[in-house]
């Protein structure tokens, strides 16, 4: 107890010194790495990041777990971390092979919607905003708001900025962290049955299940081949997902005349997409598994700065392809779920 006082003596005196700006005079020890430490620094470095998150408590981590990597594992913002996804057998687009059905998902995802585009003028707003964010949670907040799908089925929710841990950990073995999409979308598990709540991809209370979407964001100036490699890690988790969750539907099938061709078909179909976007740029991915490898294949790329904007329209065809396939899956499941507000849903398309 007296070393811990010391220490905590020796870090403000540190950090004093810091603050007067004499950082040069004798103040080579390095600070311990504990959470007030981090705190003061980041408060003398004006980062208030914690400040711009959504309002949304559900989105966010619910506990320490949710935030510290395994030991011993890389990120996916740490370097090397593209190359420790190939040895787990998380693929690329150039090193992948393209799915039986991308040609049909390409079409479906490119399709023009019904619903009417924002006016000029409040897309030029957007453009204004997107090119003034000066970090990611800024372009995170205005891609959110202004380009991507509202949905009101209560069932349905998204989440932001909270790591998968509901996946174990010998899946992908080979040192990597927790996926930590910036946007995952799916069921609410506590809007399921209780014998689903297994399917959960978080701990805690607050959890999305039968998950296909999920996205990446940088800031304008940020690193969109780096956004495409998280989305790869966060493809070939919700795959593993989703293949666990056909699993035990083709148990459930056995004893239903027909339904085990129905399940067999639904599990060769390509059913999860990514996103990864700059706010003016957005690129769909579909991913899926083959021969022990999880596959990333670019399904389209498109401008969020043109009008009309076809990014947009991507990137929502993407949402309601993902929502679908949940749905279709959790029939499979024998579940049924209302699919509340759905009239209202459609008005705001």
């Amino acid at each position: 107890m007296a070393k811990r006082k010391a220490d905590d003596a020796a870090d403000r005196d540190t950090m004093a010194k810091c603050t007067a700006g004499d950082g040069d005079k004798d103040t080579n020890k390095p600070l311990r790495l504990t959470r007030k430490n981090l705190a003061l620094l980041n408060s003398l470095n004006g980062d208030n990041s914690d400040n711009d998150n959504d309002s949304d408590n559900s989105g966010y981590p619910e506990s320490d777990s949710d935030m510290v990597n395994r030991k011993g594992t890389l990120s996916t913002t740490t370097s090397g971390f593209e190359a420790r996804a190939y040895e787990n057998g998380i693929l690329d687009p150039t090193a992948s092979k393209p799915a039986q059905d991308l040609d049909i998902i390409r079409h479906r995802l490119s399709r023009r919607r019904s619903s009417t585009q924002p006016s000029e003028h409040t897309h030029q707003q957007y453009c204004r905003d997107i090119s003034d964010s000066f970090n990611e949670a800024t372009a995170s907040q205005d891609i959110q708001s202004d380009v991507m799908k509202k949905y009101n089925d209560l069932n349905y929710g998204k989440m932001n900025q909270r790591a998968i841990t509901g996946i174990p950990e010998q899946v992908f073995k080979k040192g990597l962290s927790n996926p930590h999409p910036d946007r995952l979308d799916g069921f609410k598990t506590k809007a399921l049955p209780s014998h689903m709540h297994s399917h959960a991809l978080h701990t805690g209370k607050n959890s999305l299940s039968l998950c296909h979407f999920a996205a990446e964001f940088k800031r304008i100036d940020g690193n969109l081949n780096q956004a495409a490699y998280q989305a790869a890690y966060d493809g070939a988790t919700l795959v593993y997902a989703r293949d666990q969750a056909l699993a035990e539907a083709k148990v459930d099938a056995a004893s239903v005349q027909g339904l085990g061709a129905v399940v067999n078909k639904v599990a060769k179909e390509t059913a999860v997409v990514t996103c990864a976007t700059d706010g003016k740029v957005a690129e769909v991915f579909a991913h899926h598994f083959q021969n022990g490898e999880y596959h990333q294949n670019l399904v389209a790329r498109e401008s969020l700065l043109d009008y009309p904007n076809k990014g947009r329209e991507l990137i929502r065809n993407a949402q309601d392809f993902a929502r679908a396939k949940s749905y279709e899956l959790l029939a499979l499941l024998d579940a049924d779920l209302k699919e509340e507000e759905e009239e209202k849903e459609e008005e705001q398309a």
